[in-house]
């Protein structure tokens, strides 16, 4: 049949052009599908947190609140002299959440909004290995499995409660800013790329730059990059060139990429070495295994002490069970090389962080975040080892009937994420710290009468103060003898300060009793869980100008700002 003649110069469709966009379309929304069901997890995870204790750790927390203060920080146009722990935040952490911050109006609901993104930046990240290990499924097949995956996560932190992040309960870390969401991503990032360069047979040079890239940035930001990825990375490619199931010229050029992006991290921590408070060494220490060991056994019974705690043990354990008995899958039934990789990589970084954190000595339990993001790509390779098991029985029936469970698991996701979007929608824009409110009042007190106060305190009382306050609250935190604590701090607002009251938390242990070092204060405002002791006027705010600032000044001149 011959076709239609064009009118104004449009084509007619042929029937030839209908499958493709039929086609495209369908992957389209097939795609969407995936994403929407990660976003409704996402906040199914968050408003978790939002009902439980853990909301502290997610937004008041005295490290949680770091980026808050740096983007207040910069929005006051302080100089930029911040000491850091040895993890900067600066890739990707800082630039991440000033994105999320510039399209908010507090800062928990940029914190909130940060959670959520990450969320998906590992859905991401697992539909990307998803595409590497199952190069021969259906696109709706990579999507489930994807998804399945971060299911099991969101199982995870929804067995997490406590308001401490000195537990087993590792999977909620991801939603907050500062506990290492930078390197898990970077993580899951260059295990992709790997994959890919397993899948192909060789290492491309795109492929070799976006990893050295990771690798550079990653370690110049965040050294934990090296020992939960690079360093599993290499051996892994290492053992299986070894034993010939990778090839030897691809698994080499990896290793060395990572290896070279690693040192130059390394060698770009040296110019900002005046932001890095600690040296990475001083949280090694050998001699202190044996009861580092007897501590994370302790954090283990603590966390079985309820059923929640119990059904999160048995998550990790899953993910670890899915780790080794694929790898071990994946090596007897001759699979292909990239869902071998897929299954070892994560068994070997797990084994190589815990034991590495027991030989470390280090009582620190984020920093076995691996061992509950790495398993996730173990997930995906199962399900591709199973499906290929499936498709050589040609057993169908059972495959339409798993259609149809996805399909109404889907759905129910779905609909639990719908149901509770506007409860935590509303949770987040609500939020507020109300402790702050007496401090704001205080100082705006003071103001009216013509006073400029700036005041100090304990890290964990004046923070969250800090963080939430009115812009025109300066806060300055210091040690309980009064001297500058430069951890997580600008130091930059310490100079020419003239600091004139005292925060003093319910908690907080001083040295020497407050009016013991400053005297008798001018009035004493009590708030919520911490009183305000005013020395302007009096002997203590000069003894407050030299303590404070003196020693400010001398940490500003050894660091080189």
């Amino acid at each position: 049949m011959p076709l239609a003649r064009a009118r104004d110069g449009v084509r007619p469709i042929e029937a030839g052009d209908r499958r493709p966009r039929s086609a495209l379309v369908r992957a389209v929304a097939h795609e969407a599908l995936g994403a929407v069901l990660a976003l409704a997890l996402a906040v199914v995870a968050l408003r978790h947190l939002l009902a439980t204790a853990r909301v502290t750790l997610l937004w008041y927390d005295g490290d949680s609140v770091l980026l808050p203060l740096v983007a207040r920080s910069i929005a006051l146009g302080q100089p930029f002299e911040w000491a850091m722990s040895p993890a900067l935040f600066f890739f990707p952490e800082l630039p991440v959440y000033l994105a999320t911050a510039a399209v908010t109006t507090t800062p928990q609901q940029a914190l909130a909004l940060n959670g959520v993104l990450v969320l998906l930046a590992v859905y991401a990240l697992v539909r990307a290995a998803a595409n590497e290990l199952m190069p021969s499924a259906a696109r709706p097949a990579r999507v489930a499995v994807s998804v399945i995956a971060v299911v099991l996560l969101t199982m995870l932190v929804l067995t997490e409660s406590s308001a401490t992040a000195t537990s087993l309960e590792l999977a909620s870390l991801l939603l907050t800013t500062t506990y290492y969401y930078g390197a898990v991503l970077a993580m899951l990032g260059t295990a992709v790329l790997v994959l890919r360069t397993v899948r192909t047979g060789r290492a491309s040079v795109p492929v070799l730059v976006t990893l050295g890239l990771v690798a550079a940035l990653s370690t110049a930001s965040n050294p934990l990059f090296v020992p939960w990825s690079a360093a599993p990375v290499v051996v892994t490619l290492a053992l299986l060139a070894v034993a010939r199931r990778v090839p030897w010229l691809p698994a080499a050029r990896v290793a060395a990429t990572l290896a070279g992006g690693a040192v130059v991290g390394y060698l770009l921590r040296i110019p900002l070495r005046p932001f890095v408070s600690l040296d990475p060494s001083t949280y090694v220490h050998p001699e202190q295994a044996g009861a580092t060991a007897a501590f994370f056994a302790s954090l283990t019974d603590d966390r079985a002490a309820s059923a929640a705690g119990d059904a999160g043990l048995l998550l990790m354990l899953l993910g670890v069970l899915l780790s080794a008995g694929g790898t071990v899958w994946a090596w007897r039934a001759r699979a292909s090389r990239t869902v071998l990789v897929a299954t070892a990589l994560p068994l070997v970084t797990i084994v190589a962080v815990s034991v590495g954190v027991v030989v470390a000595g280090s009582q620190t339990p984020r920093y076995l975040e691996p061992v509950v993001a790495m398993p996730l790509l173990a997930v995906v390779a199962v399900c591709e080892l199973t499906r290929t098991a499936v498709r050589r029985t040609r057993v169908h029936r059972p495959v339409r009937g798993l259609r149809t469970a996805l399909a109404v698991a889907a759905a129910a996701v779905l609909v639990l994420g719908v149901a509770v979007t506007p409860g935590t929608v509303g949770a987040v824009a609500a939020a507020r710290y109300t402790p702050v409110s007496c401090l704001d009042r205080w100082v705006d007190a003071q103001r009216s009468d013509g006073r400029d106060p700036v005041g100090v305190g304990q890290f964990w009382t004046v923070r969250p103060l800090a963080a939430y306050a009115e812009q025109d609250v300066r806060l300055l935190q210091v040690r309980d003898s009064f001297d500058t604590y430069p951890w997580l701090v600008d130091l930059g607002a310490y100079r020419d300060a003239r600091p004139d009251y005292v925060v003093i938390g319910s908690g907080d242990v001083w040295t020497t009793p407050v009016e013991d070092s400053l005297g008798r204060p001018a009035t004493i405002t009590h708030c919520t869980g911490y009183d305000v002791y005013d020395y302007a006027g009096t002997r203590g705010a000069e003894v407050l100008r030299q303590r404070v600032v003196g020693s400010a000044e001398q940490i500003l001149h050894d660091r080189g700002f």
